[in-house]
């Protein structure tokens, strides 16, 4: 892990203290024969961290787990996030185009699955990667994939971990950049080499003057890198429950933090304004279609746009409520259906209770 450090004069988050909204005593409805408290529904579902933002303001914030204010937590694919605004503020800058070929800008990449895509086509998963399998056997490309980023043991005889060797055993696309929707963490990475490209900056310098620094961050974070020093920016991010909220905040003001202007209007004009096009995501939940696009996702009939971490890591931005949640987990399971529709259940009723 490398660290990404934070301002220590940075001022404290704004907070309403002492539960102005009783959330402590809101229920939620859930499909069994009662309704459930909010402290006991996190329960139920490994909540290490969850926080709520109202009008630029902490107004709730609850642990468990011993997990404690200052630790930090890995935010496994809500990372991409981070990644997906970087990448739309360097070319608002200039410094990229999106409509261009990722081998303008990494000549010496040598992986062919990239032939025909576009950055745009890789910010929405749309890169013709094969299926990367079962991410738990050690024969699929899933499992290797996470051996070189960090994520797991050395196994196979790896001796050395390398994102980019692995990313250049993939030369002949399985389909046609743009066609399909194909959810893989090897685009993120991919940018991230881009964004230190053409930056010539760190991912974690990058981090901190792009994020850390303008949020007022008051706690040092963390990104992973493999052994030739590329970050693991698809899931490696490490950060504290409040400074998520800060980002939550960001999301929530469409790229402002207390009257700061951290990610251009442009990224929310390009991602939550336009509406679903193809190809989409073939994700439900709560019979609702999670939309994908620039690294983030959207349910557009609740009005959120969100980050969604493996283990139960996710950022809310709702823009009918006003409100930003952040919950940090540690599910069982790398994804959880019931676990996540009690998310957007806990997303409504705060959003109701606090605007009712």
């Amino acid at each position: 892990m490398v660290t990404i450090h934070a301002d220590p004069e940075a001022a404290a988050l704004e907070e309403i203290k002492n539960d102005p909204f009783n959330l402590m005593a809101l229920k939620v409805s859930v499909p069994t024969d009662k309704d459930v408290l909010v402290p006991d529904l996190l329960k139920s579902i490994n909540m290490k961290g969850f926080a709520v933002m109202h009008k630029g303001k902490l107004v709730f914030e609850t642990y468990g787990q011993g997990m404690q204010p200052h630790d930090i937590q890995i935010l496994q694919s809500t990372s991409k996030t981070f990644t997906g605004m970087l990448i739309h503020k360097l070319a608002s800058e200039g410094l990229l185009d999106l409509s261009a070929n990722v081998d303008e800008y990494l000549p010496d990449l040598n992986a062919d699955v990239f032939k025909g895509s576009t950055l745009q086509n890789m910010l929405d998963m749309e890169v013709g990667f094969p299926d990367f399998g079962n991410y738990y056997k050690t024969e699929d490309f899933g499992f290797m994939s996470e051996v070189h980023m960090g994520l797991k043991p050395k196994v196979l005889g790896v001796e050395h971990r390398s994102t980019l060797l692995f990313i250049q055993q993939f030369q002949k696309p399985a389909f046609a950049a743009g066609s399909k929707f194909s959810y893989n963490d090897m685009n993120t990475q991919v940018l991230t080499m881009v964004a230190e490209q053409v930056t010539g900056k760190p991912y974690a310098q990058l981090m901190e003057e792009n994020f850390w620094h303008p949020l007022q961050a008051r706690y040092d974070a963390a990104i992973s890198i493999d052994e030739d020093g590329n970050a693991g920016a698809s899931w490696g991010m490490a950060i504290t429950l409040r400074d998520a909220a800060r980002f939550g905040q960001m999301m929530l003001n469409r790229g402002s933090f207390n009257g700061k202007r951290i990610i251009p209007e442009s990224y929310f004009e390009a991602t939550y304004d336009q509406p679903p096009t193809e190809p989409l995501s073939p994700y439900f939940v709560l019979e609702q279609h999670e939309d994908y696009r620039n690294q983030v996702w959207m349910l557009r009939d609740d009005g959120l746009m969100h980050t969604i971490g493996s283990f139960g890591q996710y950022i809310f931005a709702d823009y009918k409520n006003e409100i930003a949640i952040v919950f940090m987990a540690n599910w069982k399971h790398t994804s959880h259906l019931e676990s996540k529709e009690h998310l957007i259940r806990i997303v409504r009723a705060v959003g109701k209770q606090i605007n009712r």
